[in-house]
């Protein structure tokens, strides 16, 4: 037992493990022990044309709201006052915020009007961008109400000096108007669907299509290497490429046929998302096999890491993502454009390359050449032993 406890690979093995353990420790929950919202964009539409009182003074709740809003703490939100709500549909058309608070026209006329013989009880609408990430969406709601029901206790005392100065008897029917002076409505776009793992589509094409395309890589590069002996040439190239479109096209149909006919998936358009799989998938092959054409089998673990370090920030809100992960990893990642052009083309009815082939397809290309330079890359001289020689 004693020799058994002093190998040196007994140790070795030891710090591996804990190497392995902190790696994925950090990759799977470094990003998701505790999420809390950065700056979650969500905007305030004040449509409000105020209102007269009968002493001849102007007001405008809608105006007075926003003003307070934007004093409240902008650390975990970020207001933005617009000014109409088509503005406020475009803005989130554009994925710029998750959820809109709109104060119609009528507001601060109808929250008078309460306290007159014939109320008519004023409302407000939040909006919600479900498209643009479901968890930072329903976040966005709950912080909306929140705001709204400071907003109702804030009015409904108003109202209550209103009538203490006006000394007025209330009613049981004004009373219980009075309690909740602002109705609130919510309103969904860019949904989601009833069969989209909550919103999570985009981020499961993302993840089987870059595992998917990886196999595909490891097996070509190593066929190509053994008949090539290491040795790149304008020929290998081309067969790389014909047999690795061949295998992204069935790996796509795999996908789309396995998710729309038995999974029954939610999608609009079925022919424009299978054109999207086999482009994203072309994308991320070209993007491997350009690290495996240059490094060689190293590049593998590099490929990996990145896919389980990403995996975990793909389903979240990135202002709800710790600032290192943000700032140093969701940037830049392949996935996160991958998730965004599936975005546009699930819930953002967003034809296929309406906006261009996108900063993956600037990438993918951008790999497809360096894949070819392959080819330039010196070639280590193999030794040949003496019985080579004879």
């Amino acid at each position: 037992m004693g020799r058994f406890f002093k190998n040196k690979m007994l140790w070795i093995g030891l710090g591996i493990n804990i190497l392995v353990a902190s790696i994925f420790t950090f990759a799977f929950m470094g990003s998701m022990v505790n999420p809390t919202p950065k700056e979650l964009p969500i905007a305030v539409v004040v449509e409000d044309e105020g209102a007269k009182l009968p002493n001849g003074e102007n007001f405008n709740l809608g105006a007075t709201f926003a003003k307070e809003i934007q004093k409240r703490d902008t650390s975990s939100v970020k207001w933005k006052i617009l000014k109409t709500k088509v503005a406020a549909l475009e803005a989130m058309n554009e994925k710029e915020v998750y959820a809109a608070i709109v104060l119609p026209r009528d507001l601060s006329k109808n929250i008078f009007s309460l306290l007159t013989i014939n109320p008519t009880k004023p409302s407000t609408t939040i909006i919600i961008n479900e498209g643009m990430n479901l968890g930072g969406a329903n976040l966005a709601l709950q912080i909306a109400n929140s705001v709204l029901i400071t907003f109702n206790q804030q009015i409904e005392a108003q109202l209550y000096t209103q009538i203490a100065e006006m000394k007025v008897p209330i009613s049981l029917d004004m009373a219980k108007i009075i309690s909740n002076p602002v109705s609130v409505e919510t309103e969904k776009i860019n949904p989601v669907g009833s069969n989209s793992a909550n919103g999570n589509t985009p981020a499961l094409f993302t993840q089987i299509l870059w595992m998917a395309t990886f196999i595909s890589s490891m097996i070509l590069f190593t066929l190509l290497k053994k008949g090539t002996e290491g040795s790149w040439t304008l020929k290998s190239f081309a067969s790389q490429i014909i047999a690795g479109v061949l295998y992204v096209v069935f790996i796509s149909g795999v996908i789309f046929l396995l998710t729309i006919r038995v999974l029954e998936v939610s999608v609009s358009n079925e022919g424009e998302l299978f054109i999207m799989l086999v482009f994203i998938g072309l994308c991320f092959f070209f993007i491997q096999n350009t690290l495996l054409n240059w490094i060689g089998y190293p590049a593998a673990p590099l490929i990996i890491l990145l896919f389980f370090f990403s995996t975990p920030i793909l389903t979240m809100a990135p202002e709800l993502l710790p600032n290192v992960t943000r700032d140093y990893l969701y940037t830049w990642v392949p996935f996160r454009f991958s998730l965004e052009s599936f975005m546009d083309l699930l819930f953002f009815d967003k034809g296929l390359f309406e906006n261009g082939i996108g900063t993956i397809g600037v990438i993918g290309l951008i790999s497809l050449c360096l894949m070819g330079f392959a080819i330039l890359k010196p070639v280590k001289k193999r030794h040949v032993g003496a019985s080579e020689k004879m």
